[in-house]
């Protein structure tokens, strides 16, 4: 009984868990993804790994509002339902979110140039922007 009770619990725990906690783990597997990749010597990874994880944070949130707004029309996208008006609250917000991005992506450049060679940055930039399907091994 004791047992049962401890698994009901710990699923209830697991099905409550937030959202941003569920976007951190992919925040993680990128991370972990591009460092790998990278193949980078012990003292430059020390120097790194807490501004890659700085830019993945802000490029993260640089994306949020139009990822949200895709998931909410997300539904009306797949059934061919999109209206003018949310066709264009998504255009509007994905040119935003790219523009965000970019700018995150130059003041990143300037940070990585510290660390790393040329060669290097364009692989963390490449490998940071990866598919998820492609990172977790299922492309």
């Amino acid at each position: 009984m004791k047992k049962i009770l401890i698994s009901l619990l710990t699923a209830l725990f697991l099905l409550s868990v937030p959202a941003t906690l569920q976007a951190g783990s992919k925040l993680e597997k990128r991370y972990d993804y591009t460092l790998k990749m990278l193949k980078l010597d012990k003292a430059t990874e020390a120097k790194f790994a807490p501004v890659l994880r700085a830019y993945l944070t802000e490029k993260k949130a640089a994306n949020d509002p139009y990822d949200n707004l895709k998931d909410k029309y997300k539904a009306a996208e797949k059934a061919g339902t999109l209206t003018d008006s949310q066709a264009t609250q998504l255009l509007e917000a994905k040119m935003e979110a790219d523009a965000k991005e970019l700018e995150v992506k130059k003041k990143y450049y300037v940070e990585f140039k510290k660390v790393l060679k040329p060669k290097k940055i364009w692989y963390a930039f490449d490998y940071a922007s990866e598919k998820l399907s492609k990172i977790e091994g299922k492309d």
